[in-house]
């Protein structure tokens, strides 16, 4: 609206420029064309420069009406613009449209999308996360994090979330709504990697049916990270697995060696090491 609002001012300055060398045949002095314009288009009127023609007049008379309108369109235009930006500041309202291009998608904000979230911003990766509580928007919007508002189900929602652009969907709400949500998202974009939580065992060929590359059922990792420390055995220092001590991935650090299930475990340790070592100290002390 705002570019149309300065168009059309453009428009009715450049029209009143053209027709008053017309009929007030002004050529040879193009400024004083210019100028007429001007005086008329803001209604100073001097009264130093006048249009002499019934042409000139009609320009004059349409370059004044078309000139307020087009100052009175623009201005109610930024108002409106101001206005609205610092409402949403004050009320706290979350994000109508991501500008964002290769970034993340996390679908609902519950333990998991939270984990995922933080995990990611450790790893400074761009994202925005659709939810539909006000309750969990309005702490996103307080932590200044970007929210789009509405169900990740909708079509709508994934196209404001930045669905075509976005490198990946993180699916982390219930079984039905990630089915639904998996299945839209594949067939607005094929090409997008989605990884989706499951709760339910039977669920998860369900999920790799319509278009999850992934699933994590975190119930169940989670009880082998459990089992892993409860048996006290070798564990991965960031996820806690048991891990296996010979031929498995192995890190020297401080003359101590941490083994990893994954190689993606290894360069979270190397990222931030002194987060984790202390436990694995502690559980070495410990056994």
């Amino acid at each position: 609206m705002l570019i149309y609002s300065l168009s059309s001012l453009c428009l009715v300055v450049f029209g009143g420029f053209v027709g008053f060398l017309v009929t007030e045949n002004l050529w040879d002095e193009p400024f004083d064309a210019l100028y007429l314009t001007i005086i008329t288009f803001t209604t100073v009127g001097f009264g130093d420069i006048v249009p002499v023609t019934a042409g000139g007049r009609v320009i004059a008379i349409a370059v004044a009406i078309g000139g307020i309108a087009a100052v009175i369109s623009t201005l109610q235009v930024v108002f409106n613009l101001a206005v609205s930006n610092r409402l949403r500041e004050e009320l706290g309202l979350a994000e109508r449209r991501t500008k964002m291009k290769g970034h993340f998608i996390i679908c609902g904000y519950g333990n998991v999308g939270r984990e995922v979230a933080n995990r990611l911003q450790e790893n400074k990766e761009r994202f925005v996360i659709v939810e539909k509580d006000q309750d969990r928007i309005q702490s996103l919007v307080e932590e200044g994090l970007e929210v789009i508002k509405g169900d990740a189900e909708d079509e709508d929602v994934l196209v404001k979330a930045g669905l075509m652009e976005a490198k990946g969907l993180i699916a982390a709400m219930k079984d039905s709504s990630n089915l639904v949500t998996v299945l839209t998202a594949r067939t607005m974009n094929p090409d997008i990697f989605i990884i989706s939580e499951v709760e339910e065992d039977r669920n998860e060929p369900r999920l790799r049916r319509v278009g999850a590359n992934a699933t994590i059922n975190c119930y169940r990792i989670g009880a082998r990270i459990m089992v892993g420390r409860a048996r006290r055995k070798e564990s991965d220092p960031v996820c806690g697995m048991e891990v296996n001590e010979k031929g498995g991935i192995s890190l020297e650090y401080e003359g101590n060696t941490y083994h990893f299930c994954s190689p993606e475990c290894q360069a979270a340790f190397k990222a931030h090491p002194d987060r984790f070592k202390e436990w694995q100290k502690a559980f070495r002390d410990y056994c």
